[in-house]
């Protein structure tokens, strides 16, 4: 294994004892690490060659320009709706599991009366005669 992302941690001195006695192990044996390393030195001393530039006047705001500055505020992660959405959702179905359950007892003749007087009470209907199944099937019995 190349160790080349521990390499700029190397050069940072933000590796472990341990961590880095096995890159310059690993670095004692491998050519090719060793010229990333390398590459990574002239890299690092080029940026850090570059001369310092000064902004130019009037291209920085005025400290009290500075006052006036919104500061967004930072939206939660699209994770923590999910897990909202998730932890609901689970009271709910525990909610709808755990219940006990509930019986509904409903009589024929409290039906008739509730709303067979509703109904009969209403112009648009009309009662209807019973008529004997066998009719319906085969038609009148004579």
């Amino acid at each position: 294994m190349h160790p080349s992302e521990l390499l700029s941690a190397l050069l940072d001195g933000e590796l472990s004892e341990r961590e880095r006695t096995q890159v310059n192990e690993h670095l004692a044996t491998c050519s090719a690490c060793g010229d990333e390393l390398n590459g990574l030195h002239f890299a690092r001393a080029a940026v850090r060659s570059l001369p310092l530039l000064e902004l130019p006047a009037g291209s920085r705001p005025a400290e009290e320009e500075l006052g006036d500055v919104v500061h967004m505020t930072r939206r939660p992660p699209v994770w923590v709706a999910a897990a909202a959405a998730a932890i609901l959702a689970l009271f709910v179905g525990m909610a709808t599991i755990l219940a006990p359950p509930t019986t509904l007892e409903v009589r024929l003749d409290q039906l008739s009366d509730q709303y067979g007087a509703r109904t009969s009470l209403e112009p648009a209907i009309t009662p209807r005669t019973p008529v004997p199944v066998l009719e319906r099937v085969a038609g009148p019995i004579e």
